[in-house]
């Protein structure tokens, strides 16, 4: 076999030509990657590093929600490439000047989002105003004429009568109470402070029965008949003490010697104020609630009175004015019957409203169906406060005797059937009087834990009268308590005392700058003997109405001797 020429047909030379052409093409591709699709689809480099592997490193989970999200990230980037890309051939195709357009970032307002912080800010943010209570702090505590039925004082320190009381000091504090002397000025009484502790928690009472609860009068849900109902003899004897000592405490308050007393019934609740309280010049009685036949029967007993709380609208019968045409007679009529005044105003030389009505060509039917409609929109109207707190009745000066004439001979009063069958009213005083017995609060003593703190409290149970009050948070502000609280709980149906015991010193201040109006310069001498001190009288007889309201809770800092409320 011949040797191989060493001598090149030109196909083959060609070939070799075309190998070295392409080998170069290959290099220089190489070095210089053109930008083409494969290249973008390239952009993310495989791993092919296998030291993962040998080292015993777990492989990455592509479903994890971390590489979820890195995908997402890198699929918007090149999006947002891929457009300006775009945006640059279009410039290029309009002959304009290349512009980077970049898209701002996406703001998220995170105030506008509906989650649970955001609704409940924007809730504060609504009722701050509403909720947010400016607490004001006072130098004299406020009258609540209101019986009240619980207290509870809440101190940070223990109260310095948490011991039994010695026998001076509850003798001390009875003979302090019964002769009203101020037991912290006097030299021959136990002045500590469980002996005028034991001073204020004392009050006068009438009847006292063991066995029965006289205040407040609670029916229940069971009324079980008293046997003193069924026993003649034992319920004229308790109506004869209760009359004289009714009778006892009403002179009492008419020679100022007996600043005011309570008389609590079945249904109602009266008090009865002496002359020179909140600025009255005359003994005035406040009774709540009352009903229409009550109103009625003090009307029948010529006892004028007024009903404070009654707003105006009310007293208009709420019909059409054809209606009230119809019924003016009556309209004029009612507006007088709050004030005691009916039977006078209707009566008398006026015509008679039927014999008018038949002149007017009506007929007999027609006028009995105008009257009965007549009747029936007056009971309506004068029912529809009944039981309420506008049903409360003021009745002043020489119309007081009247209605304690009235309630004196009431028979009423006594309820024939019940618990308290054959018991009269309930007499509460805080001075002394014929037939009453000396009664003391219920006090009962705790400590009470709150977010790890120790707090002591002393409830006191029983009617406590306002005087009481004001006696108590006296013998506190002395005690060594830097601060205290104290919360009532009220008998519900004298709380429009209160109310309109307000209204009435706004219509005695408005009377101040009358001629001859010299009787409240007197109030304070006048009421010297009643049994009050003379700081708490100072109070009692001031005719500002704004030292009158209704206490729910009063906060007490010694720091700077002021009340909130």
């Amino acid at each position: 076999m011949d040797p191989p020429s060493p001598w090149k047909t030109p196909n083959e030379v060609m070939q070799l030509h075309k190998l070295k052409k392409r080998k170069k093409a290959l290099q220089e591709r190489m070095r210089q990657p053109s930008n083409s699709i494969i290249e973008e689809s390239s952009q993310t480099p495989v791993d092919l590093d296998f030291s993962r592997i040998l080292n015993g490193d777990k492989r990455k989970n592509p479903f994890s929600k971390s590489n979820v999200e890195q995908n997402k990230r890198v699929k918007l980037a090149a999006t947002t490439e891929l457009d300006q890309s775009n945006d640059k051939t279009l410039f290029a195709l309009l002959k304009l000047p290349a512009k980077v357009v970049e898209k701002p970032p996406l703001e998220v307002d995170t105030e506008k989002l509906a989650t649970f912080s955001n609704l409940l800010q924007k809730f504060t943010a609504e009722h701050s105003v509403e909720t947010h209570i400016v607490e004001k702090k006072y130098k004299h505590l406020t009258i609540d004429w209101a019986l009240k039925t619980k207290i509870r004082l809440m101190s940070a320190k223990p109260f310095p009568w948490t011991t039994k009381l010695k026998a001076s000091e509850e003798a001390s504090g009875i003979t302090g109470f019964v002769r009203c002397l101020d037991t912290a000025s006097s030299s021959t009484l136990d002045t500590s402070p469980r002996a005028r502790f034991h001073q204020t928690c004392l009050y006068w009472q009438h009847p006292h029965l063991p066995w029965l609860n006289m205040f407040p009068r609670s029916m229940g849900k069971v009324a079980a008949t008293s046997f003193m109902a069924t026993n003649e003899d034992v319920k004229q004897s308790l109506l004869t003490e209760w009359t004289e000592s009714f009778r006892s405490l009403f002179q009492l308050l008419r020679a100022l010697h007996c600043p005011y007393f309570y008389v609590c019934a079945n249904a109602f609740t009266c008090v009865f104020r002496a002359a020179g309280l909140c600025g009255a010049p005359e003994p005035c009685a406040y009774i709540a609630p009352t009903t229409r036949g009550f109103r009625h029967a003090l009307r029948q007993e010529d006892v004028e009175f007024t009903m404070p709380l009654r707003s105006d609208n009310k007293k208009k019968l709420n019909t059409s004015d054809e209606e009230r045409g119809k019924n003016s007679s009556f309209d004029s009529c009612y507006d007088t019957m709050d004030e005691g005044k009916a039977d006078k105003n209707c009566s008398g030389d006026e015509e008679d409203p039927d014999e008018f009505l038949s002149q007017m060509g009506l007929g007999t039917d027609e006028i009995k169906r105008i009257n009965k409609a007549q009747a029936r929109l007056s009971h309506t109207v004068e029912t529809s406060v009944d039981s309420a707190a506008e049903s409360l009745v003021l009745v002043r000066g020489a119309d007081a005797q009247a209605l304690f004439n009235f309630l004196l001979n009431c028979k009423s009063l006594v309820s024939p059937s019940g618990p308290f069958g054959g018991v009269p009213p309930t007499l509460l005083a805080p001075t002394a009087f014929h037939g009453g017995t000396l009664q003391s609060l219920k006090v009962r003593e705790n400590v009470i834990h709150s977010d790890s703190k120790k707090y002591y409290s002393i409830e006191l149970r029983g009617p406590i009268l306002p005087t009481t009050v004001h006696s108590l948070f006296n013998v506190l502000k002395t005690t060594s308590c830097a601060q205290f609280s104290a919360t009532f709980a009220h008998h519900q149906p004298t709380l429009a005392f209160t109310w309109a015991a307000h209204k009435l010193a706004e219509d005695e201040t408005s009377k101040e700058n009358e001629p001859n109006n010299f009787t409240k310069a007197f109030n304070k001498e006048n009421l010297s003997d009643c049994g009050i001190s003379d700081d708490m009288l100072q109070l009692f007889c001031s005719s500002d109405s704004s030292v009158l309201k209704s206490l729910d809770s009063v906060k007490y800092n010694s720091e700077d001797n002021t009340y909130s409320w």
